[in-house]
């Protein structure tokens, strides 16, 4: 019960407020059944404040007080009496003191929306509550004996306590909790499994085993060449020590509507702490010319200074030769330690403006706003802001939370045709890893692709499933390497589909349903999972949109030499995260990235690749054939001969296709 009051009262409140004691009869009552006032009370989400129930008597007549026993707001609504009502009625005067409360919000910059009744206190619960109060001295919690006078000091030490009891519990109910209102384990017990799956779990830890051997061997024997001659010196030191970082929370905010017209929110989206200072909205090309002007101009008619920023569309912007320029070209507009950079656009839009946030004054604001529904299901829904390098995805890069994150799902309705199948493939990705019944909706799901409902549900489970994870394992250790699932193969395909030349750009969602199709067959070649997921996978791809096959004009061997550029390998060899059964990661012993040697990657990768000739859709949105994607009406053959003429406007259009026999599926 005291678990949302932030101070409680101290001892000269209670005894000001009732010293004779008589307080806590007169509330029974005034509040019993029957006067219309039981159960009276709120609690506010944002701040803890309390606004409880009192009851004192003059002439015969009960009122009814409403105190805020919140110390958020800098002390100044400690013990506030916000109003009083007689007779019973007292609604509007509970309204009347929110508001009141809100006021306070507003001069301590916490968004006022949250500010809310969070549950109606009980008859019996107001009646200990005051009675605590009347008698400080007192305590009610049976386990908790306190000397019959407490000084100030003791008293604010007891009330800091209680309130770091509260956030304890909170907290420890958030981690036990998920949104479906079920417990949820990660780790999966033998009694699970069938013999096959123990077996390969028994060979995970034995390879696990054997290269924690081998890498102890390597590591053992460098520090033998360099231990005599470390700490041999004769010039001793003074030794100091101190801890940075403390955990930092990123709000997540689907509303509709926002982008097209920032002024529509009903909440805070740039802290007004950063009111003055300059603001940077990152944004593409395409997106620009859908939504730049108009986003912008709802954030200058709120007061805020902007600058737009407009980037290369796609995976081109995602370089370390743009991200210089544009650190170059912020800084010489000018920041401030409370600038806030905002990105409006795709994934790649986000990891550029993230990165740039990350590095510029050592951190300054950021805030996204994805566009694309890959971004709103996974890019931008991170603390993992990157550009590329040459030999790979995202391998420079830092962790820096975003402040926020807005997700406005009205603009997935002007996507491209071939960025919401795109988008799908992260969607995949967790329903594989993680919820066997967002699985089976989609399965099941046969509406179009852009239905709003559908959109709408599907981002905002995939948000959900995504959270859960990165809250209790931020670093991709443990729980969350099912957002790695399918990136291990999926990065180098995707890289090599970019070079120069090439028949097949692919796009990153692309490049990841081929690479949850190669980690099905790896799971199954390991004897962790049954060989129907193979097939289930294959068939999710296809009814999405999405290629299952890696473009006949890859190499395997090229695809292993890319293993040692992904961040799941190691000098012992590779890591990958797979699933022993629909929505459900493999883990041993806490482990949840299994050992997998490149004989077994090899034959996964071998069995992966198109038959020669066969024409795999291309949407990806870098590289030479940017503006020539493939789009469903152009799979007529098997041999691509030239593009015809100029790029086309329009995505997909622009390729001459030669008959033969497509791939074996037919819809790859």
């Amino acid at each position: 019960f005291y678990r949302n009051t932030a101070d409680m009262a101290s001892l000269e409140d209670a005894k000001r407020n009732d010293g004779t004691g008589e307080l806590a009869a007169n509330l029974r009552e005034g509040l019993g059944p029957g006067t219309g006032l039981e159960g009276k009370g709120t609690v506010c989400k944002a701040c803890g404040g309390f606004f409880a129930g009192t009851v004192s008597t003059s002439g015969g007549t009960t009122s009814l007080k409403l105190v805020n026993s919140s110390n958020t707001h800098k002390g100044r609504s400690r013990r506030l009496i916000v109003d009083q009502v007689q007779d019973g009625d007292d609604e509007p005067e509970i309204a009347s003191g929110m508001q009141r409360h809100k006021s306070l919000h507003e001069l301590d910059s916490i968004p006022t929306t949250e500010c809310s009744v969070m549950r109606d206190y009980t008859t019996e619960e107001a009646v200990a509550l005051e009675a605590y109060r009347a008698q400080g001295e007192k305590s009610l919690e049976p386990n908790l004996h306190v000397r019959g006078s407490l000084n100030d000091h003791e008293a604010k030490e007891l009330a800091e306590l209680r309130h770091q009891l509260a956030l304890a519990k909170a907290r420890i109910a958030q981690l036990e909790k998920i949104e479906l209102g079920e417990s949820k384990d990660f780790n999966t017990p033998d009694s699970d499994l069938n013999e096959s799956q123990l077996l390969g779990r028994q060979m995970c830890r034995e390879e696990t085993a054997r290269r924690a051997a081998l890498r102890l061997e390597r590591v053992t024997e460098a520090q033998a060449e360099v231990a005599s001659k470390v700490g041999r010196g004769t010039v001793d030191g003074s030794m100091y020590d101190f801890t940075t970082g403390k955990p930092v929370k990123t709000e997540v905010i689907v509303a509709r509507g926002v982008v097209s017209n920032p002024m529509l929110a009903a909440f805070e989206i740039i802290p007004m702490a950063s009111a003055s200072s300059p603001l940077f909205v990152f944004t593409d090309e395409t997106v620009n010319e859908l939504y730049g002007d108009a986003f912008v101009q709802g954030f200058e008619e709120m007061g805020y200074v902007m600058h737009k920023i407009v980037l290369p569309d796609g995976e081109d912007a995602k370089t370390l030769e743009v991200y210089g320029k544009l650190a170059d070209h912020v800084l010489s507009i000018g920041i401030d330690k409370s600038s806030v950079l905002i990105s409006l656009g795709g994934g790649a839009v986000a990891n550029v403006c993230g990165f740039i946030a990350s590095t510029l004054h050592r951190g300054i604001g950021l805030i996204h706003f994805p566009t694309t529904l890959l971004a709103q299901c996974d890019a931008s829904i991170s603390h993992k802001q990157a550009v590329n390098a040459p030999h790979g995805k995202n391998l420079v890069g830092s962790y820096y939370a975003p402040i926020r994150i807005v997700v406005d799902t009205d603009v997935l309705q002007t996507l491209e045709d071939w960025l919401l199948p795109d988008g799908m493939g992260e969607i995949l990705k967790h329903a594989l890893c993680q919820d066997a019944d967002l699985l089976k909706y989609l399965e099941d799901y046969d509406g179009p692709l852009n239905d709003p409902v559908f959109l709408d549900y599907v981002v905002r489970r995939t948000i959900e499933l995504k959270c859960e994870v990165i809250d209790i394992d931020p670093k991709e250790n443990k729980e969350a390497v099912v957002l790695i699932y399918g990136h291990t193969l999926g990065h180098p395909i995707e890289s090599i589909s970019h070079r120069m030349g090439t028949a097949c750009c692919l796009s990153h969602g692309q490049a990841v349903a081929i690479g949850c199709v190669i980690a099905a067959r790896v799971a199954v070649l390991m004897g962790l999972a049954d060989e129907s997921i193979i097939e289930r996978t294959e068939q999710l791809c296809a009814k999405y949109e999405l290629p299952y096959l890696i473009p006949c004009d890859q190499s395997v061997d090229r695809i292993m030499a890319k293993l040692p550029f992904n961040k799941t390998w190691t000098k012992e060899g590779t890591m990958m995260a797979l699933i022993e059964r629909p929505g459900k990661i493999f883990n041993f012993d806490g482990h949840f990235k299994c050992p997998v040697d490149d004989a077994t990657i090899r034959r996964a990768v071998q069995q992966t690749m198109a038959p020669f000739g066969t024409i795999i859709k291309g949407s990806g949105s870098s590289g030479m054939l940017r503006k020539n994607k493939l789009s469903n009406g152009d799979l007529i053959g098997s041999k691509v001969t030239t593009p015809v003429g100029s790029p086309a406007p329009v995505p997909g259009e622009g390729w001459a296709l030669a008959g033969g026999a497509v791939c074996g599926k037919g819809d790859c």
